[in-house]
């Protein structure tokens, strides 16, 4: 493990493994990317801010509110959360295109492609 695998707690792992399955699972792998691009430079500041307008709700969630508020706020874990996504869809689309075969993009690719026969 690299030095900054072990700067995350199992916790956080375990919480970032769990966000990004849920995130291929549902499908939402192209959208999810861009926003947390696009809110990376911002999450310290946005996990202060949940902090401060979710207080009021957090002890209906216990522990599980502030794990995943402290995860959440570290730019390094919404980088994990990226590359963790972006691998689980890999897994996913593999597995895909073994079970139902090439897809029709291949296939056409394929047909359309000039032969490599020797003249």
């Amino acid at each position: 493990m690299s030095s900054k695998e072990s700067d995350i707690s199992e916790k956080e792992r375990e919480l970032i493994d769990k966000v990004a399955k849920w995130i291929v699972d549902q499908g939402f792998e192209g959208p999810a990317v861009m926003l947390l691009q696009t809110i990376k430079p911002l999450s310290t500041i946005g996990g202060h801010l949940g902090l401060f307008y979710l207080a009021p709700f957090l002890p209906f969630l216990e522990e599980k509110g502030y794990d995943f508020l402290e995860t959440f706020e570290k730019r390094e874990n919404l980088e994990r959360l990226i590359i963790r996504v972006e691998r689980l869809h890999k897994e996913k689309s593999k597995e895909e295109e073994k079970t139902k075969g090439p897809s029709l993009w291949s296939r056409l690719k394929e047909k359309l492609s000039p032969s490599r026969k020797s003249i």
